[in-house]
């Protein structure tokens, strides 16, 4: 017996109220093999993501504790 054909046995085991989860659960699991890039954060998804690269210098942080500690 093959694994598509224990998952139809499977299912016809399965109340009616079920199938809905079932559907919804495989349907999720079909989308996220198609595109697994989308699974990536987003400038919209990310709040980082927009700030990230925004500044040209990498020295914003460079002898921060200098600073405070000669005060």
């Amino acid at each position: 017996m093959t694994t598509k054909q224990a998952i139809f046995e499977a299912i016809e085991q399965l109340p009616e109220q079920h199938l809905a989860d079932v559907l919804r659960y495989v349907q999720e699991l079909a989308r996220t093999q198609k595109s697994p890039a989308t699974n990536q954060p987003t400038n919209s998804s990310d709040p980082l993501a927009n700030f990230l690269g925004a500044v040209s210098h990498g020295f914003l942080a460079a002898n921060l504790d200098v600073a405070f500690c000669n005060r």
